[in-house]
């Protein structure tokens, strides 16, 4: 343990002044005054020696010239040594008149002692060493050297010091040798010599003058041998002692650390807490010291209050400060504090053991209260990799199995399997079943290529009987959504003997992959084993697949029976029947059962559909009077535009079979009009057919369907090109159909089939990845009335919102927002909900997400999206209560970032009721079930820094901000808001 020493000045040297020898006998008394003048200066009667030389310059006009030189000389050097004002000039006038003069070597002594009273050190050193040695007194010799040893040691040169006075102790009188003593003692301690020290200061320590000097030496000295029990013992006798508070302060110093250093901690703390206690400006040394003696007795509080200043130093003591800052946090149950404690330790490399045992606790802790600032698994694994062979491996790579498994963080956990160099089957265990784990996060998401690769990567291995067939469950229904259907029954039907916890619903999935490719026979057979053991959720649609299948086989009886028993569930099952029953041939029951479904379901989205067909059920029975009047409600009130068109050329042909042609004609062609160019038209024709040929006037049909945009004249190579591209296009093969659609339009820039061929020309273009093409094409469609308006803005509106352009995607959407077709129309709301949302403009956004959360058959992904967006937009103006129980209910959602977003959510509603304690720990919930989810993290680290702010705990805060800003680039905006929290912690 290294100790402050206790600094203690060197000894000051007295020098005594001999007995004045004076000579009675002069024969002249000029020369007696000279030669008294000299023998003053030579006994240091300075004044009087003065007084005589400079009367003896002045006003002795018989003095020589040497003796004029001499007087000039001591006058000067008199002055020099009584510190008179301009002596020095005097004397420097005086080397530059006489520069040779031999009287600077009677001067030299007297010149060192003015040095060295000034403490001109070096000057005094080298006047000495003018002096010749050779010409002084066995007295003055001594005296000299002493002086000589003093000037040494006062400018560094402690070997030459102690070289000096050594020779000098061995000369000295008894008088003198205390003196000598006392700094050799000094200067053998100086140099940690401390066997010599203890021979010079034994030789003074019984003598009163001396005895109080060397006492402390002893105490130190004896801590310095690691004599503990001397240095504890002359210590706390010199506390007794009347020494000053300082004094007192640096020997409680010394005590306290020879108790530290026999491990008696007890009796350390009084003495370095009396120790600490008066100074202003502890070392580090210092506070690691009563820190790591606080928590030895088990005051971890105090511990930690004393490490936790030890911070913003980069040292091997501070590395392990903050290891013991992280034990002391530990052992108080601080563990959120103890993870960043430890993490600063184990970044430094001062000492590999400290950095190790840090990088270990980093790791475990890591693993039990999650990490925000990096992955935990990351850690362990770094951990691992730097101690392969460690004792604790085998525990540590446990751990990272575990962090793997319930870090959330899946696409980490298998990018560090493939980085491992070697595999077990413990790896293989967590490879399989992370990789299942990853595909249904991804497949949640709705990405479906991605859950795809995951859950053949996962039935890879078949380690886990369960997983694998849960993988190859979730598997088929990947194929499934991806309208796979072959691929998805082959996958279902090898788990018809498994069992897994899916397994009740299997029947169900099979049902509808058959239903779904049109085999009939096998759908009713799965959907019948499903309804013998159904989940109550599900009985009902899969009564009503049964029923559908029975429908389109043809068998109505059994699909009616089945629609009776269902039809007060929905009003698709009253539709379903009523049309059942009209393919039967009892129309009378179907404009019964479609007059109950208006009746009972006014809000229905069979409503419209329900009325036209009421209408070509009445024109049936040739009751055109009811029919017509139905028609004219679906004109009047519907807002399906297809509906609105078939019921007026229903309705015009109800006027040809009424004879009332020219009523028939007048309607048709004003349909003509309104419907030019589009897929009407031909209807329309078709419709008008019977009054022109009725009357033999071809010319007429031709005009009227050619002004309509319908050609009946079209050429072969026309229809074989726009058949040939339609063909292509039905096939997906969208490259080749491409080209005859080009050729199809560039020779028929107008007429039949126009809009559809600029359409599927432009979807074409879509699929094969060419959108600028798509672009210029589909505006086209979607600029004017046809057809294909609606989908050619749906296109655009997705490729604009692929793009980014919002703008543009905006207005197609916009133009789509009151479609139709039900799908269309909720796509148009379910995006321009998304976009409003990120425009920040939450009230439109909150208006379309309760539309899309009031939609039941939009899928859970996107009414989960609407229901995050309502969230956001009642946060956003200030009502928690709706806003904190909206997020609560999407806490456990299977979308990582919507669950991440729900329990940010959480927290800051805990930090704004001053809940920080609860609102950390929720963040770190964060941070250990979704790693992966960067941004929420992000953003709930600026929440902890400031949760941090309100706990008072500074350093923890600003620790916080300074990971933020140190690894999240990525996140300019978190970033300058940590920048903004770090200036209130500055504050």
């Amino acid at each position: 343990m290294k100790s402050k020493k206790i600094l203690l000045a060197a000894a000051v040297i007295y020098f005594g002044i001999s007995d004045a020898q004076q000579s009675q006998y002069f024969t002249q008394k000029e020369n007696y005054r000279f030669n008294l003048a000299e023998n003053l200066y030579q006994t240091k009667i300075y004044n009087a020696s003065q007084y005589e030389y400079a009367r003896q310059y002045f006003y002795n006009q018989n003095l020589s010239r040497s003796k004029k030189e001499a007087a000039q000389f001591f006058d000067n050097v008199i002055g020099v040594i009584l510190q008179k004002n301009h002596a020095e000039e005097g004397l420097t006038a005086f080397i530059k008149e006489y520069p040779n003069s031999a009287y600077f070597a009677q001067a030299n002594l007297p010149l060192a002692d003015y040095y060295l009273a000034k403490k001109d050190f070096d000057k005094a050193l080298e006047t000495l060493k003018k002096v010749n040695q050779y010409q002084l007194s066995k007295e003055e010799n001594t005296q000299y050297i002493l002086k000589l040893g003093y000037a040494k040691f006062m400018t560094g040169d402690s070997k030459g010091a102690i070289d000096a006075l050594e020779e000098a102790y061995k000369s000295a009188d008894q008088s003198q040798k205390g003196e000598i003593a006392y700094m050799l003692g000094h200067l053998y301690y100086s140099n940690r010599q401390n066997d010599k020290a203890f021979q010079y200061f034994d030789s003074i320590k019984d003598q009163d003058k001396f005895s109080k000097l060397v006492r402390p030496y002893y105490v130190q000295m004896y801590y310095n041998d690691k004599n503990y029990d001397k240095a504890i013992s002359e210590g706390n006798a010199l506390l007794n002692e009347n020494i000053s508070e300082s004094y007192k302060a640096e020997v409680h110093k010394i005590i306290g650390e020879s108790y530290f250093m026999k491990n008696d901690y007890n009796s350390a703390y009084p003495h370095l807490k009396d120790y600490l206690n008066v100074q202003q400006n502890p070392s580090e040394n210092d506070l690691y010291e009563i820190g790591f003696v606080a928590a030895q007795l088990k005051k971890y509080d105090e511990a930690v209050s004393y490490y936790n200043q030890i911070i913003n130093s980069n040292s091997a003591l501070a590395q392990n400060a903050y290891y013991q800052l992280g034990n002391a946090y530990l052992a108080v149950d601080k563990k959120q504090e103890a993870l960043s404690a430890f993490r600063s330790s184990y970044q430094m490399d001062y000492d590999a053991k400290v950095k190790k045992l840090a990088h270990e606790q980093y790791a475990k802790l890591s693993y039990d209260i999650g990490n925000p600032f990096e992955s935990p698994s990351g850690v362990i694994q770094s951990y691992i990799n730097e101690n392969q062979n460690g004792a604790n491996a085998s525990e540590m790579r446990s751990l990272l199995v575990k962090s793997y498994l319930y870090s959330g963080n899946y696409k980490e956990t298998l990018n560090a399997i493939d980085r491992l160099q070697s595999s077990t089957p413990e790896i293989n265990k967590v490879d399989q079943e992370v990789s299942y784990l990853l595909g249904t996060e991804e497949f949640n998401k709705g990405n479906y290529d991605e859950a795809e690769k995951y859950f053949l990567r996962s039935l890879a291995f078949n380690i886990n009987k369960e997983f694998n067939s849960r993988a190859l469950y979730w598997l088929a229904q990947v194929y499934y959504q991806k309208g796979n259907y072959p691929s998805a029954i082959v996958r279902y039907e090898k788990l018809v003997n498994e069992t897994f916890p899916e397994k009740q619903q299997l029947p169900y999935d099979l049902g509808y992959a058959y239903f779904k490719s049109k085999k009939f026979d096998q759908a009713e057979t799965y959907f019948k084993q499903y309804l013998t053991n159904p989940k109550p959720e599900f009985k009902n649609d899969a009564e009503l697949r049964l029923a559908d299948i029975h429908y389109a086989n043809n068998d109505l009886n059994e699909a009616i029976a089945i629609y009776d028993k269902n039809q007060d569930a929905t009003d698709y099952t009253v539709y379903q029947k009523a049309m059942a029953l009209g393919f039967k041939g009892d129309t009378q029951a179907k404009i019964t059962n479609l007059k109950n479904l208006l009746t009972k379901y006014p809000d229905s989205e069979y409503y419209d559909d329900a009325q036209y067909e009421i209408g070509t059920a009445y024109a049936a029975q040739d009751d055109f009077a009811n029919s017509n009047d139905y028609f004219g409600k679906v004109i009047k009130t519907s807002s399906d535009k297809d509906l609105i068109a078939n019921a007026s050329i229903y309705r015009a042909q109800n006027y040809i079979d009424q004879n009332q042609n020219d009523k028939a004609l007048s309607e048709l062609k004003s349909l003509g009009e309104q419907y030019k160019n589009t897929a009407y038209a031909q209807k329309i024709v078709q419709a008008a057919k019977p009054l022109f040929t009725k009357n033999g006037d071809v010319s007429g049909y031709e005009t009227f369907a050619r002004n309509i945009g319908v050609n009946v004249d079209a050429s072969e190579i026309d229809e074989i090109n726009l058949s040939t591209g339609k063909q292509y296009f039905a096939k997906k093969d969208y490259k080749n159909a491409i080209s005859y659609y080009e050729k199809y339009l560039t020779q028929n820039p107008t007429g039949e089939g126009l809009y559809q061929a600029k359409y599927e020309l432009g979807e074409s273009y879509y699929q094969t990845n060419n959108s600028t093409k798509a672009l210029l094409v589909l505006q086209e469609v979607a600029g004017i009335q046809n057809d294909y308006q609606d989908d050619a803005q749906t296109r655009l509106a997705q490729i604009f919102i692929a793009q980014g352009n919002t703008t543009e995607a905006k207005k197609y959407l916009e133009g789509i927002r009151n479609s139709s077709d039900i799908s269309v129309k909720n796509y148009a709301n379910v995006e321009l909900m998304k976009l409003y949302a990120d425009e920040k403009n939450f009230s439109e956004a909150e208006k379309l997400a309760n539309a899309v959360i009031g939609n039941s058959k939009n899928s859970a992904a996107v009414i989960e999206t609407a229901k995050v967006i309502k969230a956001r937009s009642l946060m956003n103006s200030g009502k928690d209560k709706d806003a904190q129980s909206a997020y609560t209910s999407l806490e456990k959602s299977s979308n990582t970032s919507v669950a991440a977003e729900a329990i940010y959510a959480k927290a800051f509603y805990q930090s704004k009721g001053k809940a920080f304690k609860s609102s950390n720990e929720t963040i770190f919930k964060l941070a250990n079930n979704y790693a992966s989810e960067e941004y929420w993290g992000a953003k709930a680290l600026v929440l902890m820094a400031k949760n941090y702010i309100g706990l008072k705990d500074n350093y923890q805060a600003s620790y916080t901000c300074d990971q933020i800003i140190a690894n999240y680039k990525d996140f300019p905006e978190i970033v300058a808001e940590a920048k903004e929290v770090k200036k209130q912690i500055k504050k």
